[in-house]
């Protein structure tokens, strides 16, 4: 059966889409195509997107929804970067995007995020890549610079730092270049690499891999003008910077190699490019054709997979907190018998929405770790402000809103401050009903205590239906809802608590 997917990397430069088939598990790249919409170029002093920019940004994703129209929704993700992290107007723009999209929502991921998925799509696109040594791997976008050192797939270390080659295009006012404009954009990403530069040094590493972009303009500048066979080199730099530095104006330049849709921004890639060489000591850099995208594909790939890199990161959570692992399985079974016998009877039935109910289950306690009064408070704020592989910035704060709501009293109104539709809504609210519920079960140790529970949603309702005499055998538990009923309450929805047989 061959299956297609597709995945849009929102960049601060340009907007990249990828089309891939599967088929036998073999992934196989359909298309590949970039539209150029600077929306970092755009950014006000007030950190808002411009309109002009949001409008080019419009404009290519209407085009592009055009060539995702045949493919399901589940099989597309978007992913925002630098540029909708910074801006104060993201969100808006972020919902005008969507209602082009039509059932697909955005996630904006944060910059380690980004990294990973950057390391992932060079780890899948380039075969010469050792597997068994420790690689350093860096991604100029347009507003940011991602660097990653990672080995046979895994990433051990990775940092992105606030500097591209749109953004720094401050430094070329009026697209005008002279020798003291470079040295103020090599100065500002000199100081900003000077940051991390004890963590990246040569000796943890043994190869430095480009991401394709604007490394890979780089390289064919290069190739181009028989500065290099392959890759990027910092004699290759120095000469082709000298070459830049000929011209007055950005848009006048003509060398071999220098694509018109880059020559705006290469001479900004140049002196970031030249400030990461001497910095970290780089003498040779290899370059990989996939980078972003790609990595935004394979892990959408692996989730399809039940390979969901989010599981991970939920238990490294745990563990570093110091989740007991009995607690964890109790948690476990408790959570599996309310929702395996009765999920049919369930609102939620999305494979997503059931993970968001294991996971804040599973992390509701981590905050014991802070202080036991009001813990749920500080477990909130972990999950929250920690860098959770594979969580966009959005799944972050819905599973944080969810464990913030899991005892005591609730907090509707934090929904209101999460982008989510109204279906989306009444679902995560039952998704924090059926946690409370699984939290109070699992105090006391026991897992056989639901057996007799069924649940029902309706409208502003719930409802807990019990056998006769299950409340009379169970008085803690029965105190418990009663409590429920009156916490619930106040947040505006009726419990129920029938004692009719079921």
């Amino acid at each position: 059966m061959r299956e297609l997917y597709a995945t849009i990397d929102l960049g601060s430069n340009s907007f990249h889409m990828l089309t891939a088939a599967v088929e036998h598990d073999e992934v196989k790249i359909l298309d590949s195509i970039s539209d150029k919409v600077m929306l970092a170029e755009g950014l006000t002093k007030e950190n808002g997107i411009a309109p002009q920019a949001m409008q080019r940004g419009l404009d290519c994703i209407e085009r592009f929804s055009q060539r995702i129209v045949e493919i399901p929704p589940q099989n597309i993700r978007i992913v925002g970067t630098n540029t909708l992290r910074a801006a104060k107007n993201a969100n808006q723009y972020v919902e005008q995007l969507e209602s082009i999209l039509d059932k697909v929502e955005i996630d904006i991921v944060s910059g380690i995020e980004e990294a990973r998925l950057i390391y992932l799509g060079v780890n899948h696109s380039w075969s010469s890549l050792n597997q068994l040594t420790s690689n350093l791997v860096i991604d100029i976008g347009g507003g940011s610079t991602e660097f990653i050192i990672g080995k046979n797939f895994k990433l051990k270390q990775a940092e992105s730092l606030r500097m591209g080659c749109v953004a720094f295009r401050r430094f070329f006012p009026d697209n005008m270049i002279s020798e003291d404009n470079f040295k103020q954009a090599y100065r500002a990403a000199k100081y900003e690499v000077a940051q991390i530069a004890s963590q990246f040094k040569p000796s943890k590493y043994e190869y430095v891999v480009g991401s394709a972009g604007t490394l890979k303009a780089i390289e064919q500048i290069l190739i181009a003008n028989q500065l290099t066979d392959e890759g990027i080199t910092l004699k290759g730099l120095n000469t082709l910077k000298r070459k830049l530095l000929e011209y007055t104006r950005m848009e006048d330049m003509q060398i071999e190699g220098l694509k018109p849709n880059r020559l705006c921004t290469i001479v900004p890639g140049i002196a970031i490019t030249l400030a990461i060489f001497k910095t970290l000591d780089i003498k040779q850099l290899h370059i990989s054709r996939g980078g972003l995208r790609e990595g935004i594909l394979y892990d959408l790939l692996g989730r399809h997979k039940k390979e969901d890199v989010r599981e991970r990161s939920i238990n490294a959570i745990k563990k570093r907190y110091r989740i007991a692992e009995e607690h964890a399985r109790i948690l476990k079974r408790v959570t599996n018998k309310l929702v395996s016998n009765y999920t049919s009877k369930l609102r939620f039935t999305g494979d997503d929405h059931l993970k968001f109910l294991r996971w804040a289950v599973q992390c509701a306690r981590i905050g014991l770790a802070i202080n036991h009064s009001q813990y749920q408070t500080h477990s909130a704020y972990l999950i929250k402000h920690s860098e959770l592989s594979g969580f966009s910035i959005k799944e972050r704060v819905i599973l944080s809103a969810i464990i913030l709501n899991h005892r005591r009293k609730i907090n509707l109104e934090i929904f209101d401050t999460i982008q989510l539709t109204p279906d989306e809504k009444t679902e995560i609210i039952q998704i924090v009903f059926v946690v409370r519920l699984v939290m109070l079960i699992a105090q006391n140790g026991k897992t056989n205590q639901c057996e007799d529970l069924r649940l029902f949603f309706k409208k502003s309702q719930f409802y807990i239906e019990t056998s006769k005499h299950w409340l009379a055998d169970h008085p803690l538990l029965a105190h418990a809802f009663q409590l429920e009923k009156k916490y619930w309450k106040k947040a505006g929805i009726e419990l129920n608590i029938d004692h009719r047989p079921i």
